[in-house]
């Protein structure tokens, strides 16, 4: 019981401990994304390795995922605020609005479906911005069980948070771990398919093409 105990007491601090570190990194806004990054490469290191060291770690993958999650970041913020846009344009022209927003759904759907498994997908794999997107896109297609129970993890978390600000202290390092966990679940199958053994560093084997 004491083992169990202190395991517990262990997993709830260092959980703290990451959402602690990201948010003081965030503060400065632009490093909102290699933050995210290097919270979902620690929690990756405690999921798969069981690895309980947090702050040494959380800085080696602030910095080596830094460029491609600040890259990466920039960019999907950037289409959010194109299909932002595009649906406030349609709202002035009545005439085309029912030919559009199906459209507009339709991609706005595979956006939110491709943001569940953005940032697994780049700390697990060795990939290009360009691979990370497109993998991410076509996993969560693929996995619907799994990326919905992450949608529902996300959208659960913001409100939460607007309704007891006070859980942010902790709230967001939980919800990473809930959602690396759903999309390693679908990384394990997917490497079995392609007869792989579940793969453990991210720069051992080359991306796993879907």
């Amino acid at each position: 019981m004491n083992s169990k105990a202190y395991s517990v007491f262990e997993t709830a601090s260092n959980l703290l401990l990451i959402n602690l570190l990201w948010l003081l990194m965030c503060l400065p806004i632009v490093t909102i994304f290699p933050a995210t990054a290097a919270m979902f490469a620690v929690i990756r290191q405690s999921v798969l390795y069981k690895d309980s060291s947090v702050i040494r770690p959380f800085f080696r993958f602030f910095k080596e995922n830094f460029k491609q999650s600040f890259l990466l970041g920039i960019i999907w913020l950037l289409i959010a605020f194109l299909l932002y846009f595009d649906y406030k344009f349609m709202n002035h022209f009545s005439s085309v609005r029912n030919i559009l927003l199906p459209i507009l759904f339709f991609f706005g759907i595979l956006y939110s479906f491709s943001t569940v498994f953005l940032f697994s997908v780049m700390v697990h794999y060795k990939a290009n911005w360009r691979t990370v997107i497109k993998n991410a896109m076509f996993i969560s297609i693929s996995h619907f069980p799994s990326t919905l129970l992450g949608l529902l993890i996300l959208v659960g978390t913001a409100i939460l948070v607007m309704a007891l600000p006070i859980t942010g202290a902790i709230i967001f390092s939980i919800s990473t771990y809930g959602l690396f966990s759903l999309c390693n679940r679908s990384f394990r199958k997917i490497e079995r398919l392609k007869g792989v053994e579940s793969v453990k560093e991210p720069y051992d084997v080359e991306f796993l093409e879907i």
